[in-house]
């Protein structure tokens, strides 16, 4: 069934919102983010902000609930490939978005933000598909004999993490800016490399 011009518009403004709302938030962090300034930025009335999203906490659940949408989008892409070569894909695209976007995960991930997350039925269900889908990869590649069975896997799942979550880490470091597809190719070998057996 197609949508209607008006519910095709509603979708543009929400987008549009949900895309102003990460920018922002990578500008100013959750805290100093208001929902006026999003408003203005947006070009739309606080009103017509409030009726797409009637809290803030809102907002934020759909804008994380769409980066993840978009990721396993991208993950689908790579259901042909071995376990560790999908891992690894998830672990580039997601690094190489974040330094594209000039955004960061970890805002995400501060403990306020996972709570809010949490709480929220969508967002939540999309963080534990997400954590369901990283654990079924390592195990399958552990089956594969692509990673070393004697890795813990606990800790492997917070090292992943940690790296896809913190490319932008460094922004004023004296090297300057990196290059998002070369970055993204460092972390994953580094992360390969630490995979295999002795």
């Amino acid at each position: 069934m197609s949508q209607s011009l008006r519910e095709r518009r509603r979708q543009l403004l929400r987008d549009e919102i949900l895309e102003a709302t990460h920018q922002l938030m990578a500008e100013r962090g959750y805290a100093a983010m208001s929902m006026e300034e999003l408003a203005a930025r947006v070009g739309v009335s606080k009103p017509t902000l409030y009726n797409q999203f009637p809290t803030k906490e809102d907002l934020v659940a759909a804008m994380a609930t769409q980066l993840m949408e978009r990721t396993f989008a991208h993950m689908a892409s790579e259901s042909a490939a071995s376990p560790l070569e999908r891992l690894l894909h998830f672990l580039h695209t997601s690094v190489r978005l974040q330094v594209e976007r000039r955004t960061s995960a970890m805002q995400l991930w501060l403990p306020e933000i996972l709570d809010l997350l949490e709480r929220h039925p969508r967002s939540r269900e999309y963080l534990c598909r997400v954590d369901e889908t990283v654990v079924a990869m390592i195990h399958e590649a552990i089956s594969a004999g692509e990673i070393d069975p004697a890795i813990d896997v606990a800790s492997l799942v917070r090292v992943f993490y940690a790296l896809s979550i913190s490319p932008s880490i460094g922004r004023l470091s004296v090297t300057g800016e990196p290059d998002a597809e070369r970055l993204a190719d460092t972390v994953v070998e580094l992360f390969r490399r630490g995979l295999a057996r002795p």
